[in-house]
This record gives structure tokens, sequence and C-alpha cells, in this order.
């Protein structure tokens, strides 16, 4: 007799009788993988103890398992969150991975908690042969009393989550009663005490198909307005509640599918310790609304005409008018003697001020539009439009892209010039001193090694920006922010009626904006800081701002007799490469997130890109030039 067999041996002749833990892992430490006659290992030590226990008419002792009253949580919650709250959850699963925990004598639910579980194990239930299975099936086989106790448990607590004040708001109308969670526990208690009554179990089917219709509603709604992550995994959490209960409902009537069940069983466990599977759905769901909201501003930056282009122009040379003097306030700021957390907050509240003003005057800024866009064309790539239509998307977004770009630049350069001549007319002298304008003017050579990797830094900021700026628009929409305050019994006594309307209007059309722009502006401020504080060198390369401080500087020297040719033409073709960069990463970025989200094939996004590179090499024109007319 082999080793594994005394072992066995030993666990099935203790004083106690067969102890199920051990039993368990004897059987768990087995490898699912085929041995050498074909047959997997774990497979042929199930049909030993299957054997061992017939012969010692030990069956019974098992099936006292059930008896436990922890079988009923068993069945009812394994593979299902504890909580009812995704932070909560998420917590839980944290604490229950690091510390350990004292589990109740004989606890079926937490013995095979502590199992650890995983996919391979699911794997190796699904594929048992059914002559092994069919003898298990009996021997495991819980009481019916012990089904129906189990679905009356996880009805109550659906009935419980579905009857919460937030989940009944997402309904259409109708009281509080005539949802279908509020008969829950009551149809399930009605087939639990008449089981072969015909009536109960068509209302059960009824009970159960008017539930999932609202939670269909619910998902629509949320799709209409804004999503709210705990809200979303609230809703998932009912959905597998209630799959649960039909699943157990279905064995109580002798219609289960036992093989299906212990796999579901199986994977549940494996998935209660993963953070991933946790936060997969429900953070996707948002990520999408985000978004979408996103890709909504995004289209706004599209020009796919002459006529929008050349107004993305005007609007781009505001912008790099106003940039100006952001930058020029921000080289001042670092010339004073402040500390670091007083510095951050200056240049943090000089971008954002400036920012905001640049979107509530109707002007653009060329590196903030990449992020938006991206999710415009994520959307086009799910409707399907055609790949003419995808490329065409692409090249408008290009060429207002590059109009954008240069009517910032070409419109902050000169305005920076006109700063200096102006200066120098009122002081005297040029606004920057020589080493802060030779430090301003090398910090564009692309030659040296920061420069790039910063520009590709500050795509990722704009990126995050963005990300700020739908989230905003979600959660504005989720909550009706527009509408409240446009309904609000104060803002109309304190200013009247009309403008609590103009304030909702406001709100919907900048609320979105101002806090990305608001974001953006401590991105660029604190994350050198942050970085600085440990002990990493990093500096932020927008092509706008970078662009005004290079014609500030340029111009101080020439003021100063200086005549750095050299430099400067390093420079502008570093302007050149912080913009290609800051549009390249951030758009990137943009587009990975929302193909992610809308769990769009990434195959058929790189022949798209495949495409888009064969276009421009026939026509470039067509991607950085004028557009139809």
């Amino acid at each position: 007799m082999t080793a594994p067999d005394l072992r066995l041996e030993a666990l099935l002749d203790s004083d106690h009788g067969p102890r199920l833990e051990e039993l368990i892992r004897w059987l768990l430490e087995a490898s699912p993988a085929a041995s050498e006659d074909g047959d997997p290992r774990r497979t042929s030590r199930l049909r030993r103890l299957q054997t061992a226990l017939a012969s010692r008419s030990l069956e019974g002792r098992l099936r006292e398992a059930w008896t436990h009253a922890s079988a009923v949580r068993l069945l009812a919650e394994t593979g299902l969150p504890d909580r009812t709250t995704l932070l909560g959850e998420g917590f839980q699963r944290v604490v229950d991975r690091i510390i350990p925990r004292l589990d109740p004598e004989g606890d079926l639910y937490a013995l095979l908690d502590r199992l650890d579980l995983d996919e391979a194990d699911a794997r190796w239930v699904e594929a048992l042969p059914e002559e092994t299975l069919a003898p298990w099936a009996a021997l495991l086989a819980p009481p019916r009393d012990t089904w129906f106790q189990a679905a009356q448990l996880l009805a109550h607590r659906a009935s419980a989550l579905g009857l919460s004040r937030d989940l009944l708001a997402l309904a259409p109308g109708g009281s509080d009663a005539e949802s279908p969670f509020f008969e829950l526990d009551h149809i399930v208690r009605c087939l639990a005490e008449t089981p072969g009554d015909h009536q109960a179990q068509a209302d059960w089917d009824e009970g159960l198909t008017a539930c999932r219709g609202a939670l269909r509603q619910a998902y629509a709604r949320l799709d209409e307005r804004g999503v709210s992550t705990d809200l979303i995994f609230r809703l998932e959490l009912l959905e597998a509640q209630l799959a649960r209960m039909d699943s157990l409902l279905g064995f109580a009537l002798d219609r289960g599918d036992g093989r299906a069940f212990a796999v579901e069983l199986v994977r549940g466990c494996a998935r209660q310790h993963d953070l991933g599977s946790l936060l997969r759905g429900t953070v996707k769901r948002l990520a999408r609304k985000v978004v979408e909201h996103t890709g909504e501003t995004g289209e706004h930056y599209i020009a796919r005409d002459r006529a929008e282009w050349w107004a993305m122009g005007r609007s781009a040379a505001g912008g790099g008018l106003l940039t100006a003097g952001t930058a020029l306030l921000k080289i001042g700021l670092f010339v004073l003697p402040l500390a670091p957390l007083m510095l951050g907050l200056g240049v943090a509240s000089n971008y954002a001020v400036s920012f905001i003003a640049l979107q509530l005057l109707g002007f653009s800024l060329a590196s903030k539009q990449p992020a938006m866009t991206a999710a415009s064309l994520a959307r086009s790539l799910e409707e399907g439009h055609g790949r003419e239509a995808e490329i065409e998307l692409v090249a408008a977004i290009t060429r207002t892209q590059a109009m954008t770009t240069l009517g910032n630049v070409l419109s902050t350069m000169p305005t920076a010039v006109g700063i200096c001549l102006i200066w120098r007319w009122i002081t005297g002298h040029a606004p920057l001193a020589p080493l802060t304008a030779v430090h301003n003017l090398a910090a564009n050579d692309p030659r040296h090694a920061g420069t790039l990797v910063f520009a590709a830094v500050t795509g990722v900021l704009l990126w995050l920006s963005s990300l700020a700026a739908g989230w905003t628009a979600n959660w504005s929409a989720y909550r009706g922010l527009p509408e409240a305050l446009a309904r609000s019994h104060r803002l109309k006594a304190w200013f009247g009626d009309a403008a609590a309307a103009a304030v909702g209007r406001f709100t919907r059309r900048q609320l979105p904006g101002i806090v990305g722009y608001t974001a953006l502006g401590f991105l660029l401020a604190f994350v050198p800081l942050v970085a600085a504080f440990a002990g990493i060198h990093l500096e932020v390369r927008h092509v706008t701002l970078q662009a005004a401080a290079l014609a500030l500087a340029a111009a101080s020297l020439f003021i100063q007799g200086a005549h750095p040719w050299s430099a400067l033409a390093w420079g502008l073709l570093g302007i050149g490469l912080i913009g290609i960069l800051n549009f390249t990463v951030s758009f990137a970025l943009a587009l990975w997130t929302a193909i992610r989200a809308r769990d769009l094939d990434g195959r058929a996004s790189r022949r798209l890109w495949i495409e888009i590179l064969k276009a421009f090499n026939r026509k470039p024109g067509r991607f950085l030039g004028l557009p139809p007319s």
C-alpha cells in the first residue's frame, strides 16, 4: 500500500470519525494534472476516497455535516460579497488576506474559505467523468429543507437591498410597495411551504422575471444620467443573489445541475479573495460613463469643416494670448524665495485661474484636447461607422490638434515678445535676468535628456485631468446637480428664478471643465514638488507654456545684447517635439482607457492604426492641412 493510502487510512480511522477538512486537504494536495496513465492524480484520489468511505460505511458521517448551522450560509453566501458597499467589501478582503481569524468549530462556510481554492480547482470539478461524480452527487446532496432555508435567507437580504432608498429612486414611478422586491420574501416562503404547488412555482418564476426587469430598468436609468460605484456594486450583488436563489430553488424542486453548482461555489471561493474581480465590473462601468462624458466634451474639439477649423484657430489664438501672461507669472513665482508648499500653491493657482479664465472666455488650450477627442474616437469604434469614417475622424482630430497647437504657439510667442518690449519701455530692463533667461531657453532643448521625458510625463498629467473632468460630469449628472440648482428654493429666493436657471445651465456647461482645468493646474504644480520630495528630479513641459517661456527668455536675452540663435533654433525644435509628445501620450492613454472601458477588440483598433498610417502615407495633408470645404 502506498504512503498516500496509509495517510487516508489514518484519517478515516480517527477516534472522532473522518476529519472532513483533513480529507479535503489530502485530496487537494494531488495535482489536477494528468498522470502517466492519463488519469489526473486528484481524480484517482477521489475514487480511492469514495471506495474507502463505502467499505467502512462512513457515508452517513459525512452527510451529518449538512446538519451544521453553517450549511445554509455555505449554500447561500459562498462566492457572494459579505458587505453591501464596495468600500466595505474591499476593506474586508484586504483585512482577511493579512490578518487571520478564528472561525467557529465545524463552520462549513469558513472551511471552504480556508481551502484557498482557485480556477484550476473549478476546472478540475468541471472535467470530472460522470461515473466518478455520480456517487458523490447522492453523498453530498443537502436535505431539501436546507436548500429552501438558503433561498429564504437570500430572499430576506435581496428584499432589503432592493428596497433601499437609492435603488427605489431609479424606479420609473409607483409606490415602494409596487417594487417586485417587496413581495420577494413572501413568494419564496410560500414556495418553501408548498413546493408541489404549481401556482407557487409560477409565482416564483414571475417574481424572478420582475426583479430582473427592475434591475434592467435601473441600469438603463444609470446609463441615461450617471453612475455611482457603490450603486453599481449593489445592483451587481442583487443580480448574483437572484441567480443564486434560482439555483437553490431549482435543487429544492429536483431540477438543479449539481456539477454546475459545485463549479460555481469553487469559483466563488476563488473570487472572494481577489480584489481585482471585486473591482473589475464595477469600476469598468464607471470608467465607461466617465469616458462617455469626456467624449461628449471632446466632440466640441473636433473641427469637421473649414469654418469650424478657423473658429478653432481663433479660439487657440486667444488661449495663446492668455498663456503668455501665465508663463511670465510662473517664472516670477520661481524667482521668489518661497517655501515649497507656498510655491506649489502659487503656481497651481496661477495655472488654475488662467486655465479657467481661458475656458470661460471660450479659448482653447492645445494639449488639453487629445484626451477628450480620444473618447469620441472610441465611441465611433464601438458604433461601427465603417473604416473610412473612422479614418476621417482621426484625420479631423489631428487637423484640429495641429491647428490648435499652431494657434496657441503662434499667438503666445509674439505676445510674450510684446510683453518683454512693454516691460523694457516701462522699467528700462528686460523682465528676465540673464541666468533665468538662459535656463528657460535651455529647458526646451531636445538634446537635454529630461526634456522629452518631461513632455511625455506632462501628457500623462493631461490625461489625468481629462479623467477628473469626465468624473465630475458623471457625478453632476448622477446627482442631477444642474437641475437641482435651477430648482433650488434658496437660490430662487436670493437671486430670482432666472438667475437660478442660469446657475443650473452654467453648472452643466462649465463645471466639468473648471474641475478638469483646476486638476491640471495642481498636477502641473505639485507633481514635480512631490517627486522632489522623493528625491526624483521632474519638471513639466507643456507645449503652450514652453513656447511662451521660450519667447520670454529669447526676447529678454536679445534686449540685454545677447544673440542666442543656436539655442533658439534648438528650442523651437524642442517646442515641436514637446507638442507631439503631449499629444501622443495623452491621446494614447485616453484611447486605451476608452477601449478598455467599452470592451472593444484590441486587434480591431490595431488594424485601424495600420490603415491610418497607410492613409497618412498616401495623403499627409488630409491629417495636417485644411479640412474639406
